[in-house]
């Protein structure tokens, strides 16, 4: 037997445990179950509600103790039995003693009812200090619901019926259509969801979802013969919601079982979103409006979040251990990244192995990663749209996030690489790794320059534009060049025709003859009446010149050399354009400039200095790099955008005002770049009004100096501190 088989089958503490006698309990049952083709075995007490999972090898073992014969000898008759999956020395020892925190074990010699007082006690503060490190989700058990659900198993019968399946698909559909038909109403009305006049009725709204959440996971309990034995208070995120417990689903043996009652809470907040959907869009306003759109957020929104996303330890995740056929996913995909810490890191060889496959290993270690960064970047993004209505609460749950998910684990590991036995043998290397790759990051974050950069939203303005307007109202009647033509000025774009016009100068000039002959009448019977009609005469004549000038204007020609940008030009033809209408515009293609628009926290770094390097990439051609000649910013604030496309109802970055008057109006004062681009022959094709994006290369500044900036001006601009 080589060394690294040794290590793993003996344990150096096993002479500690060997001698004593053993044996589970006679109220623990089992139950066996099937994953991923491979059999396991569930251990249930049904007197203290608590499972276990144990793969086949390791119930070989279990199913084997006895107080009649000592742990070490049924262990050594099970490995000389020539037994597949013995466990190890080691596993034995983790593996009883979960089992023994899970008060399933009697011991000879003590007395059981004190033992078992002994062992509740230490469980119970055990689990205090669990809930204390885990801070995030405290969990308060309060009573036990099981003769409640007994008594009302016939309301779950009910809901869990194909009629109501029926009923709760047609209601989804109904709520879909009006979601969709709403859309813009709903986000806009999501911006007073956390202000402090609605926070109390969405916490009412919130508790009584989660209220009919936690029901709809008992209910499935009960009607696959599950028991639920606690109902309590979990504090998720310091907000205190209703939980129960649900675990008697681990010993159901059919997946799809498993499954329903992991999906039934969710299939129950879908269901009361859609209820809550149809009646916020069928009242007029008022407070059932508001209580029935924080039952929708709630029951829609957090079930994504938390409940069916499998990188939460909630629903979802349970639904997608069973699919995957890997329970314990989070466990062993911690234990995995540790097994690749130490194997190939500190070059441990008699490292344990987790992954039987390649594909374990992968899901092990995508699974381990991502679960860790979401949850911290759910929770920063949480706690950051808080701290706008209530920074004091924001900044205690920053410290804890900070506490729990940075301070904390870091001197976890700094405990496990100095102090675990584990790694006695190569002690020296993993310290040197671990400083090596701790002081490192700190240089990179703290030392290192990289390059210092912010971006901005515009728009390409062509440097020369005329828009070419209605001089005079009239029918088009031809048009003489499509839009994308090249035009040089004076040439003729659309002839407009104005029968009324036409006649208004025949009526003209019919007036100017009437009035000429009255003045030659004048001249001989009333001389003194000549200087009178002479002015009027002078003043048809101006009308009739301006009449005439009109009829010009019927001719639209080009003001200048560019190209003609029209929409469906081919439309207007035989219709009534009105005098001020556009038609379209004149644009050099030869030079533009790119409009940004800058914030004011960033607007001062450019005031203060000048930019490395400034480029702009437009959307739809964003692996191409435009440089950028020269660059002003404009130092007058505005409010008012150069181009819808740049705020939220254009589907730009900007924040406008509501209302849809004020698409163009920002909600707090912004500052104009005015860029002058270096376009080329083989440049992207630019456009009067194509949005993108400009970037600011201010120079190079560490990581960390860069973040602690954007913390600073957060603080001045929200919390003016």
């Amino acid at each position: 037997m080589i060394l690294d088989q040794q290590r793993k089958i003996f344990h150096e503490s096993w002479y500690r445990l060997s001698g004593s006698k053993i044996a589970l309990r006679a109220s623990v049952r089992v139950h066996r179950q099937m994953y991923r083709g491979i059999l396991w075995y569930v251990l249930f007490d049904p007197f203290t509600n608590k499972y276990y999972r144990l793969p086949q090898g390791a119930y070989e073992f279990v199913s084997r103790l006895t107080q009649k014969k000592t742990v070490g000898e049924i262990w050594n008759e099970l490995l000389n039995s020539g037994a597949e999956d013995v466990p190890g020395q080691g596993e034995v020892i983790e593996m009883l003693a979960q089992l023994y925190q899970a008060n399933m074990l009697l011991y000879e010699g003590v007395e059981d009812g004190s033992k078992l007082f002994d062992r509740d006690k230490k469980n119970t503060q055990k689990k205090v200090k669990s809930t204390l490190l885990n801070i995030f989700f405290l969990r308060l058990p309060i009573f036990d619901p099981e003769p409640m659900l007994r008594r009302f198993k016939w309301v779950g019968s009910f809901f869990f019926s194909k009629f109501f399946f029926l009923v709760w698909l047609a209601t989804i559909a109904v709520a879909v259509k009006y979601g969709i038909e709403n859309f813009d109403t709903l986000k806009d009305q999501a911006q007073g969801f956390l202000a402090p006049s609605n926070i109390g009725w969405v916490y009412v709204c919130t508790v009584l979802v989660k209220v009919l959440h936690e029901l709809g996971h008992s209910f499935a309990v009960k009607k696959y013969g599950g028991e639920v034995h606690t109902i309590g208070i979990m504090f998720m995120m310091l907000v205190p919601l209703p939980y129960m417990d649900a675990t008697a689903s681990w010993s159901f043996r059919k997946k799809r079982h498993r499954m329903f009652v992991g999906a039934a809470g969710m299939l129950c907040e879908f269901f009361i979103a859609s209820i809550a959907m149809i009646i916020w869009a069928n009242v007029g306003g008022g407070l059932v409006r508001s209580l029935a759109y924080n039952v929708l957020i709630m029951s829609s929104v957090s079930t994504v979040l938390f409940n069916i996303n499998p990188l939460m330890r909630f629903d979802g995740y349970y639904i997608l251990t069973d699919l995957l056929d890997m329970p314990n996913l989070q466990q062993h995909s911690v234990m995995h990244l540790k097994y690749l810490l130490e194997r190939f890191a500190f070059r441990k060889q008699d490292a344990q192995k987790v992954a039987e496959t390649w594909s374990e290993a992968v899901i092990f270690t995508i699974y381990g990663i991502s679960s860790a960064v979401y949850r911290f970047f759910l929770f920063a993004g949480f706690i950051i749209a808080a701290s706008q209505h209530y920074l004091i609460l924001s900044v205690i749950m920053g410290a804890m996030l900070l506490l729990s998910m940075v301070v904390m684990p870091v001197g976890k590991f700094l405990k496990y690489v100095f102090n675990s036995p584990a790694l006695t043998r190569v002690r020296l290397r993993a310290v040197t790794i671990s400083v090596i790759f701790f002081g490192s990051l700190f240089a990179a974050l703290f030392y290192i320059p990289v390059p210092d950069t912010f971006t901005a939203p515009g728009v390409l303005e062509a440097k020369q534009f005329e828009d070419t307007i209605v001089a005079t109202s009239g029918r088009v009647s031809k048009v003489y060049h499509q839009s994308g033509d090249f035009v040089a000025g004076g040439d003729t774009l659309v002839v407009l025709q104005n029968e009324e016009l036409g006649f208004t100068i025949d009526e003209k000039n019919a007036e100017i003859n009437e009035a000429v002959q009255q003045y030659y009448k004048a001249l001989n019977e009333t001389p003194e009446n000549m200087y009178p009609l002479e002015k009027r005469i002078e003043v048809l004549r101006q009308e009739l010149e301006e009449l005439k000038l009109q009829k010009d204007r019927l001719v639209m020609v080009a003001g200048m050399d560019g190209i003609w940008n029209v929409d469906n030009i081919d439309d207007f033809v035989d219709k009534w354009v009105s005098k001020g209408d556009s038609l379209g515009m004149l644009l050099d293609t030869t030079a533009f400039n790119f409009l940004a628009v800058v914030s004011q926290e960033e607007v001062s770094r450019l005031f203060m200095g000048t930019p490395r390097r400034i480029s702009v990439r437009l959307k739809g051609d964003s692996f191409y790099e435009i440089l950028v000649d020269s660059a002003y910013a404009i130092p007058a604030s505005i409010d008012k955008l150069p181009s819808s496309a740049l705020g939220w109802h254009g589907g730009g970055d900007i924040e406008t005002r509501m209302g849809k008057d004020a698409t163009e109006q920002t909600a707090e004062p912004v500052y104009l770049v005015r860029a002058s681009l270096r376009l080329g022959k083989a440049e992207v094709h630019a456009m009067h009004g194509r949005s993108g994006k400009i970037r600011f290369h201010l120079g190079d500044t560490p990581l960390a100096l860069q973040g602690i900036r954007k913390v600073e001006q957060a603080l001045q601009k929200y919390y003016r501190m």
